[in-house]
C-alpha cells in the first residue's frame, strides 16, 4: 500500500501548529505574554486590510458591544476582542469551512442556550473539583464577576480560537479541509488557549487534563455548533468558579 504524499497546504499546516505550539511554550516558561499580543495585532490587521471588502456593519457593531462588555473587566484584552471578532468574521465571509457567531436555522437558539447550559454547568462543576484541593471555598458574588466571565469567554474563544482558526485556513489557501488538516485546526484551537493558562512551568498532568476537558470541548462547540454557545460555555464555567472561590 503506498501511502499517499502530504500536499503542501498540510505541510504549512503542520509547521504553523508547531510554531503556535512553540510560541505558547515560550510564553508561557518565560512569561512573556505579551507575544500573542503582538500576534494578534498583526494578524488582525493582515485580515482587516486584506479582507476590507468582507466586512459587514453587523460585524463592526457586535465586535464593539463585546469589545465595550470586555472592557469593563480588562481593557486591553477588551481591546482586542473588536479587531479580532471583526477581523476573524471578515475571513470566514469567504471559508470553505467558517465559525459564525450564529446559525439562523430554526431551533438555534434553544440549540446553543442547551449547549451553554449543559456544556458549561457540565465543566464548571468539573473545574470545582479540580480547584478543592487548591483552593478554599468562599462563596461570594460580586457584580464584577460576570463581566470577569464573559471577558474570559469573549476575548479567549475569539482571539485564542477563531482568530487562530481564521489564520490556519488562509495558510491552508481555504481549500476543503481533510482530516489530517482539521486535527492541525483543532490542535491550533486548543493547545494555544491552554498554555497561556501556565506561568513559568507547565506540569504536564495538568496540561492534558486541561487540554481534554477545557480546550477540546469549547473548540468542538466552536467548530461543531457556533462561537456564541464556546463564549456562554466558557463564560459559564469561569463565573461558577468565581462564586464559589470568589476569585
Amino acid at each position: 500500500m503506498i501511502m499517499e504524499k502530504p500536499s503542501s497546504a498540510t505541510i504549512r499546516l503542520f509547521f504553523l501548529t508547531l510554531n503556535l505550539i512553540g510560541l505558547g511554550i515560550l510564553s508561557a516558561i518565560l512569561k512573556i505574554t505579551i507575544l500573542w499580543f503582538i500576534l494578534f495585532a498583526v494578524l488582525c490587521l493582515y485580515f482587516l486590510i486584506r479582507y476590507h471588502r468582507n466586512i459587514r456593519r453587523a460585524d463592526i457593531i457586535l465586535g464593539a458591544v463585546m469589545a465595550l462588555t470586555a472592557m469593563v473587566s480588562n481593557p486591553l484584552m477588551g481591546f482586542f476582542v473588536f479587531p479580532g471578532y471583526v477581523a476573524a468574521m471578515a475571513k470566514m465571509r469567504d471559508a470553505q469551512h467558517p465559525i459564525v457567531l450564529f446559525h439562523h436555522q430554526k431551533q438555534e437558539l434553544w440549540k446553543t442556550i442547551g449547549w451553554i447550559l449543559v456544556a458549561g454547568s457540565g465543566l464548571g462543576i468539573f473545574n470545582l473539583g479540580l480547584g478543592l484541593g487548591h483552593l478554599t471555598a468562599a462563596p461570594s458574588f460580586r457584580f464584577i464577576f460576570l463581566f470577569d466571565a464573559l471577558r474570559a469567554g469573549l476575548f479567549e474563544e475569539i482571539l485564542f480560537r477563531v482568530l487562530l482558526y481564521a489564520f490556519c485556513i488562509e495558510v491552508t489557501g481555504d481549500t476543503k479541509l481533510n482530516r489530517v488538516q482539521s486535527f492541525f485546526c483543532l490542535v491550533s484551537m486548543i493547545m494555544p488557549h491552554v498554555l497561556i493558562h501556565f506561568s513559568g512551568t507547565i506540569d504536564i498532568g495538568s496540561l492534558i487534563v486541561m487540554t481534554l476537558a477545557f480546550g477540546l470541548p469549547f473548540a468542538l462547540l466552536q467548530w461543531k455548533v457556533n462561537l456564541t454557545s464556546a463564549i456562554g460555555a466558557h463564560a459559564l464555567v469561569d463565573f461558577i468558579r468565581f462564586l464559589v472561590f470568589g476569585a
